[in-house]
This record gives structure tokens, C-alpha cells and sequence, in this order.
């Protein structure tokens, strides 16, 4: 008691730093013992366990979300929404279904309104939403709620204004193998709608984790061409030739005028149309990640790197790791010389991993992260050449 005592008698600034080191189930003991604790807790137990929060579509979680939105104290702190929806989807609601597909008036389930109204009434923050596809969703009959149709439900509150800033739409297992929509559950040419272009203009962040196919290819690409002020973009889509072509399309349409960070991961593409994304990028560019990226044949990433040293004046972060060239023959990239620049681990504002290959007698960067000061002198340092494939990539330093 006379340490809770002591502790409740402390400033709200040193309870909020001393909750930062307290486990979750530790800090609800602490909020229990005094209402001096519970206030001074409060921001910090809010941070902690309600800035994102999550639903599958139940009855139950929606009761849940609709519950919360009437506190008006812990509805601020509320910024994103995920769609968690492994076990199952929609339990406990009725669902009408279109004979083609897509579930029909989706915001016509009550709970699925209060949903949206809660979003843009009440949880006024919550403008991040995420929808996780952990597992193959196969070809279910349309008796089944799947995660897909979880995707509809949300572009149904989209289409009715529900203002939206960042949209991460991952389909995807733990072994990082991305996975297929089922294309039959979406309504068609939603992006064609004026209500979606009006929301989706104002998108800023997009992550986009499939495999791509010729089903979701048109879906997908207009997801991105739709938002033009998009300030971060990831994709993942797979190392295949119509991921090329996706590439390439994306190259030849899109501006990116504002985009700060872009992450390409295990994706394929022609050196003219990487040439000419990044150029797109040019001016605001900050953080730049490659990671499994192939150069389709007759292209090569020695002139990238060039390009990457001139102009790019913002960048503040890079990581290049895994790069397959085609030219003259398939083989990852190396990176030869940034082992031999001591002088970059010189200051904490400074930040450098080193990906080694497998091979313990001839130790070969394969994979470099860099943030800091000197970018420029690093990006004039990645001098590549072609070596045989490796298995793996581990982290060797930590500097």
C-alpha cells in the first residue's frame, strides 16, 4: 500500500514513464489500485490497448466497437481498425448475396450501419484500416463468408464517405507467401464509382500483398492509380512476368508527385520502368526498400544505383537486399566496397546493416540498410557485380 502510495503521489509525466516498462497485465493491476493511479495511467493504458482495434465482422466484436465508441474519453486514441479474421468471418449476422457474387447492400445489415456510423461519427481518428488474409481462402460455395467478402464490406463504407488516409490490404501466411483474392465476391468496377474517387484521393498510405493473377491485375492496379496523393506505397505482388507488366503499367500511368516511401518486395520489373517510378519520385523520396526485386533480361542495376546518387537530395533511408539481376546471367547483386567505411559507424545518428551470404571463407554483402547523414556517400559506394545465387541472407552487423 505505501508504495502505491508513493507511486500514485508521483508527477503524471514519471507514472506515464514508469508504465512504459510494465507488462500489459501489470499495468492493469497498477490502474486497479487507486483512482490517482487510474488517472495518471490513463493516457498511456489508452495508447497502449485501444489505438488500433479489431473485428471479424461478428455480431460479438461489432457489439464490442459500438460499445467503445460511446466513451467519449477512449475514442480519440482510437486510429486504426484491422480486420482479424482468421477464424472465421461475419458469424452471427445475416447475409444477402447477389446471384453473381458480392454480398448484396452491405450497409443494409444493421450492425454493419452502426459500424460506419460509429467510424465517422464517433471514432473520429480511426482513418487506418488493415484486412489480414492469413490462410487460402479456396473456392468456398457462397453460403460462406470469407475474407474477401470482408474486403467488400469495407469498400460498401468507403463508397458511403467513410474517410480513409491509409489502407493495408495483405493477403499473406506466416511464411511470407502472399495469397489470391477471390475475385468473385468484389463488386466490379467499384473504382469507376465517383464516390470512390472523392475518398480514395485522399488516401495517403497503401500496402498491397497478393500474388497477382489476371483476375485481381485491373482491381489492384486502379487501387493505386486512384490515390495520387499517396505519401508511403508498398507492394508485393510476386516475381513473375505480369507483375512486370503491372510494373510497367504503373511506371507509365502513375505520378507519385508527393510519395515519400516506397517499398517494392518480391516483385518483377524492366530496368526503363523502375528507371522511370523512382525518377516519378524524385523530389520528396525518403525511404526507398528493395527487397527480392528481379531485373527483367536485358537490364541490369548499375545504372539505377547512378541514378539513385543524383538528385534524390531527400533520401534519408535506403535498403536494398536480395537483388537478382538478369544480366548476363541470373545472380544476386554485391556490394563490394561499403565493408571497407568505418567512417560511417562514427555517429549514433547513424544507422548500418550488413546482409552477408552463407559462404564463411568469402563473406559477400548481398543486402545493405543505411539511415543517416552520409546517404550519398553510401549510395556513391554501391559499386555491384553479379554473383551465383545464395540460399539465404543473414544478418552478420549491427552497427
Amino acid at each position: 500500500m505505501k508504495s502505491n502510495s508513493y507511486l500514485a503521489s508521483l508527477p503524471v509525466e514519471l507514472v506515464e514513464l514508469i508504465s512504459e516498462f510494465i507488462d500489459a497485465d501489470g499495468l492493469v493491476s497498477l490502474r486497479l489500485a487507486c483512482h490517482d493511479l487510474q488517472r495518471k495511467t490513463f493516457h498511456h493504458f489508452a495508447q497502449r490497448f485501444f489505438s488500433s482495434i479489431k473485428t471479424d465482422l461478428s455480431g460479438d466484436s461489432l457489439r464490442r466497437i459500438n460499445a467503445l465508441s460511446q466513451n467519449t474519453a477512449l475514442c480519440p486514441y482510437v486510429n486504426g481498425l484491422a480486420f482479424m479474421l482468421q477464424n472465421g468471418v461475419g458469424r452471427g449476422l445475416d447475409w444477402d448475396r447477389h446471384p453473381w457474387g458480392p454480398i448484396s447492400a452491405p450497409l443494409e445489415v444493421e450492425a454493419i450501419r452502426s459500424l460506419r456510423d460509429n467510424l465517422i461519427q464517433n471514432l473520429t481518428n480511426c482513418r487506418s484500416f488493415f484486412i489480414f488474409c492469413r490462410y487460402p481462402e479456396g473456392h468456398p460455395d457462397m453460403s460462406h463468408v470469407t475474407v474477401t467478402d470482408a474486403v467488400t464490406v469495407f469498400f460498401a463504407m468507403v463508397l458511403d464517405a467513410l474517410p480513409v488516409t491509409a489502407f493495408h490490404l495483405v493477403y499473406s501466411n506466416e511464411n511470407s507467401r502472399t495469397l489470391i483474392m477471390d475475385m468473385r465476391r468484389l463488386p466490379k468496377l467499384l473504382y469507376r464509382q465517383p464516390e470512390f474517387k472523392i475518398v480514395w484521393g485522399n488516401l495517403q498510405k497503401l500496402s498491397l500483398e497478393q500474388y497477382l493473377t489476371l483476375d485481381n491485375f485491373g482491381f489492384l492496379l486502379e487501387l493505386v492509380l486512384s490515390a495520387p496523393n499517396l505519401q508511403t506505397l508498398l507492394l508485393n505482388l510476386g516475381s513473375h512476368d505480369l507483375a512486370s507488366e503491372f510494373m510497367h503499367e504503373l511506371a507509365e500511368s502513375a505520378s507519385f508527385s508527393q510519395l515519400r516511401e516506397l517499398a517494392l518486395f518480391r516483385t518483377s520489373m524492366r530496368g526503363p520502368d523502375l528507371h522511370k517510378l523512382i525518377g516519378n519520385t524524385r523530389p520528396n523520396l525518403t525511404s526507398l526498400t528493395l527487397y527480392h526485386v528481379t531485373l527483367a533480361a536485358g537490364s541490369d542495376w548499375t545504372p539505377f544505383l547512378k541514378e539513385l546518387s543524383r538528385g534524390f537530395l531527400a533520401l534519408q533511408s535506403i535498403s536494398l537486399y536480395y537483388l537478382w539481376a538478369s544480366t548476363p546471367a541470373k545472380g544476386l547483386l554485391t556490394f563490394p566496397d561499403i565493408p571497407n567505411i568505418p567512417s560511417l559507424c562514427t555517429s549514433k545518428s547513424q544507422h548500418l546493416n550488413l546482409f552477408y551470404s552463407e559462404d564463411i571463407k568469402t563473406p559477400t554483402v548481398l543486402g545493405v540498410e543505411y539511415s543517416g547523414s552520409k546517404m550519398l556517400h553510401v549510395l556513391n559506394l554501391l559499386q555491384t557485380k553479379t554473383e551465383k545465387p545464395c540460399s539465404q541472407i543473414e544478418l552478420v552487423t549491427s552497427m
